[in-house]
């Protein structure tokens, strides 16, 4: 009798992975690692890193922002067509430990930068964290300010969005969620 539980205990361990369905097979599965491209950090170009880092750190509230002389060989002269005899430093900001240095700022000495305004080529868009407190302090910057309207999500969420223009003439949208 013991010998024929255990054959029977074995015949189950045996064929029980060969009865499980594919689809049940899959759940067991661990899921694909995405193979697609990784947004890395946008950069702006700006004239006055200092005057930047007011807004971009000080009242969106990224982290970071040491300033770098870069060096006249930095491929980021060829990359944004900048004349070689400009001044370049940098700041690089983070948004949380999660997304490390996601945004540059790129000081131009020696080069006007020209931003096209009519339309409006790109925009930045960005979670604000308390929303009116933000925009408080950009209108007493002085700058432009698009007005704010309500928000609703593909998702259903709902919330505040507005948007300003930064001194370089970078658009930037800010937005919070604060419904569901």
């Amino acid at each position: 009798m013991i010998a024929l539980r255990r054959y029977a205990l074995a015949a189950a361990l045996f064929c029980s992975p060969l009865l499980l369905s594919p689809a049940l097979a899959a759940d067991t599965a661990a899921p694909a690692q995405y193979q697609g491209p990784l947004f890395k950090r946008a950069t702006l170009l700006v004239a006055d890193i200092d005057r930047s880092l007011a807004i971009y750190r000080d009242i969106l509230g990224f982290q970071g922002g040491e300033v770098r002389q870069s060096l006249p060989t930095s491929y980021s002269y060829e990359v944004f067509n900048l004349d070689p005899k400009a001044s370049l430093r940098t700041a690089m900001l983070s948004a949380g430990p999660s997304q490390v240095r996601t945004l540059a700022l790129f000081e131009i000495r020696g080069q006007p930068i020209t931003t096209p305004q009519s339309p409006r080529p790109v925009a930045m868009v960005i979670n604000a964290v308390n929303l009116p407190l933000v925009m408080e302090k950009i209108k007493a910057k002085g700058l432009t300010i698009i007005a704010p309207r309500p928000l609703s999500t593909p998702e259903g969420r709902t919330g505040t969005e507005t948007a300003f223009i930064d001194p370089d003439g970078h658009l930037i949208v800010l937005y919070e969620l604060t419904g569901p």
